[in-house]
């Protein structure tokens, strides 16, 4: 830099010459050229020179953020990433569930089509049987009904004929009697 116009003047300790000299050293400036730039770096940052913190502070934060992204990542995979394995192997165990109930379901309601089945055929069987058991009823009583008639019949033929009738009219009359029997 080396501009000697307007010099002015600047005091300061020993010790702080001592440290000037240090960083005017370590950088390859001189005095001078160390003091200006420095001025410079302070007008332009618009830090100020009294907070020697400032960089400690920025390292600060972002050691603490990177403990917070690291503690963040690792909550991730310590947390999320099994919730979420977990969450998807519950998923496909319900979707197991629901099949197997699907598939119970589905066998459930052909057994009860079968058992409709045999139990219609059982139902048809029973209402054959009994309308057979009507049927024999009714003939029972149709045929208790003829036989009281033809004993009827008897009844009045045999009073008619009385005591002096004879054989040959009283065999007509058995043979008449049986017969409407038979016919039965």
């Amino acid at each position: 830099m080396g501009n000697t116009e307007n010099n002015k003047t600047v005091r300061f300790t020993e010790k702080t010459d001592e440290r000037l000299i240090a960083i005017a050293r370590k950088n390859g400036l001189s005095k001078l050229d160390a003091f200006v730039f420095m001025v410079d770096y302070f007008y332009k940052t618009k830090k100020d020179p009294r907070d020697l913190n400032d960089e400690l502070l920025k390292n600060a934060i972002n050691r603490k953020t990177d403990n917070i992204v690291a503690f963040i990542k690792r909550q991730e995979q310590d947390l999320l990433i099994p919730i979420k394995k977990d969450g998807e192997r519950t998923m496909a165990f319900e979707r197991s569930i629901m099949q197997s109930f699907k598939q119970d379901i589905t066998e459930h309601n052909l057994w009860e089509k079968e058992v409709l089945a045999v139990h219609t055929r059982e139902l048809r069987s029973i209402r054959e049987y009994l309308e057979r058991m009507d049927n024999a009823h009714l003939d029972k009583s149709r045929l208790k009904k003829q036989v009281s008639e033809i004993l009827e019949y008897y009844i009045r033929q045999r009073e008619k004929l009385g005591m002096l009738s004879s054989q040959a009219d009283k065999d007509a009359l058995l043979n008449e009697v049986r017969q409407r029997v038979l016919n039965l």
